[in-house]
C-alpha cells in the first residue's frame, strides 16, 4: 500500500501537469506556461509561510505564550505555531477563536489582494500566474476552516461550540503534564533507571512493564481509557506478586498511587466527584508497597500522603510531610509535597500555614496550585472521598 506522503506527491504532480496543460492552452506559449505554473507552485509555499506568520502575529497580539514555531515548507513536516494559553486567562475562548482564524484569514486576504492585482496587469502569463496564486491562497484558507484532524477549523469549532468543555480539557491536559513531572521526579535515582526508558510494550519483567506503561501513557499511545485501566491493573498485580522484588514493587506502587491519586484529587475538587471508597482502598494498598520498603524516601511519603488525604485523614498526611528537605530532594517532588501539605492544612483549618506552603512550592505547578486555592476558598472544604459503605447488620 502506498504511503499518504507518496499519494500526496502523486496528486501534486498530477495537478502540476494539468495546470501546465491549461496554462499552455491559455498562453499558447510553452515558456509562458512554464513561468506561470512555476510561479503558482512557488506561491503555495509562500502561502504556507504567510498562514503560519498570521498565527504567530495573532499569538503575539493576543498575548498567548508561543512555545514552538515550525515554518519549513520544503521539509515535508507539518507547519505549525504551538501556543500554551493559560486556562484562567480572561476572554480565553475569544482569543483562541481569533488565533485559529488568523491563519485562514491571512490566506483569504492574500487571495483578495492577488485577485485585485490582476486588474493592473495586461499580459496573459501574469494574469494566469496571479489567478493560480490567488486560487491556491483561497483554497488553503478554506480547507483549513473545514473541521478535520489538525485543522484550524476543528479547533475553531471546539472553542465556538463548547468553550467551557474545551477550557476544562485544556486545564486537565496541563494538570496531566504536572503528573508527568511528578512521576519523573519519583523515578529519579531509581536503580537501573536506564531500563525504565525501554519502550517494550508487553513484558513479563515488572520493570519493563512499568516502563512500557509510562511510555504509552505519556505519549498517548494507549488506545482507550479501558485499555489504560487494564494496563494499570496488570501492573498492580505484578507489584503484589511474590516473584517481584520489593524495590520494583515499591516503584510500581508509588507510580500508580501518585498517577491515580492525583487524578482522583483533581476529580474530587474540580468536578466535585468524591473518590469511591474501593478506589481509596486500592490507592492505600499501592502506596503502602512503597512505604513499607522505603518509608523515609520523599517519593514514598508523597504517595502515602495522597492516600491519607483521599482517606480523609489530613493529620496523618501532614505528619508525613513535616520534614521536606528543599534543596536535597528533587525540586519538583518538593513542590508537590508542599502543595499536598497545604491541602492537609486547609482540611485542618490552618489557612495561614497553607499559604506558607503554597509560597514554598514556588509556583512551578500552577494547576495543582489552583486546585489547592479552590480547596482553600471553598466553604465548606469539599470532601475528597465518598463515605465507606455500611456493613450489613
Amino acid at each position: 500500500m502506498t504511503s499518504p506522503r507518496r499519494r500526496l506527491a502523486a496528486a501534486s504532480i498530477l495537478l502540476v501537469v494539468e495546470a501546465a496543460l491549461f496554462a499552455l492552452l491559455v498562453t499558447e506559449s510553452p515558456a509562458g506556461a512554464f513561468v506561470a505554473v512555476g510561479i503558482t507552485c512557488l506561491s503555495f509555499w509562500a502561502h504556507l509561510v504567510l498562514h503560519e506568520c498570521g498565527h504567530l502575529v495573532a499569538a503575539k497580539l493576543l498575548r498567548l505564550e508561543v512555545v514552538a514555531v515550525r515554518i519549513a515548507p520544503f521539509t515535508g513536516w507539518r507547519n505549525h505555531v504551538s501556543i500554551r494559553p493559560a486556562p484562567s486567562a480572561t476572554a480565553l475562548p475569544l482569543r483562541m477563536v481569533l488565533f485559529y482564524l488568523s491563519g485562514p484569514v491571512v490566506n483569504l486576504c492574500t487571495a483578495t489582494v492577488l485577485g485585485a492585482a490582476m486588474t493592473l496587469t495586461s499580459t496573459a502569463v501574469t494574469d494566469l500566474a496571479l489567478l493560480g496564486a490567488a486560487l491556491l491562497a483561497a483554497l488553503l484558507g478554506v480547507v483549513n476552516l473545514v473541521p478535520s484532524p489538525h485543522s484550524d477549523g476543528r479547533n475553531l469549532l471546539c472553542w465556538l461550540v463548547t468553550p467551557t468543555a474545551t477550557s476544562a480539557a485544556l486545564r486537565a491536559a496541563y494538570y496531566q503534564e504536572e503528573i508527568y513531572r511528578t512521576l519523573r521526579a519519583i523515578s529519579h535515582g531509581e536503580a537501573d533507571e536506564g531500563r525504565l526508558e525501554d519502550p517494550v510494550r508487553d513484558a513479563d519483567d515488572p520493570r519493563l512493564a512499568l516502563a512500557a506503561f509510562h511510555r504509552r501513557w505519556s505519549t498517548g499511545h494507549t488506545r482507550s481509557a479501558t485499555d489504560f485501566v487494564a494496563d494499570a491493573e496488570r501492573l498492580a498485580a505484578l507489584a503484589r506478586a511474590d516473584s517481584t522484588d520489593p524495590l520494583t514493587a515499591a516503584a510500581i506502587g508509588q507510580a500508580l498511587s501518585v498517577q491515580f491519586g492525583m487524578w482522583y484529587l483533581y476529580a474530587a475538587v474540580v468536578t466535585r466527584s468524591p473518590v469511591e471508597y474501593r478506589e481509596v482502598v486500592e490507592i492505600w494498598e499501592l502506596a503502602r508497597l512503597g512505604s513499607q520498603v522505603q518509608p523515609h524516601r520523599l517519593a514514598a511519603r508523597v504517595a502515602m500522603s495522597l492516600a491519607y488525604l483521599l482517606n480523609q485523614r489530613p493529620e496523618q498526611a501532614r505528619s508525613l510531610l513535616l520534614d521536606v528537605r528543599a534543596g536535597v530532594d528533587p525540586p519538583d517532588l518538593c513542590s508537590v509535597a508542599f502543595l499536598l501539605r497545604a491541602i492537609a492544612e486547609c482540611h485542618l483549618g490552618n489557612h495561614a500555614d497553607a499559604d506558607t506552603h503554597i509560597r514554598a512550592a514556588g509556583g512551578g505547578y500552577p494547576q495543582l496550585t489552583q486546585l489547592v486555592a479552590t480547596i482553600q476558598t471553598a466553604d465548606p472544604v469539599p470532601p475528597l472521598s465518598a463515605p465507606a459503605p455500611m456493613a450489613n447488620a
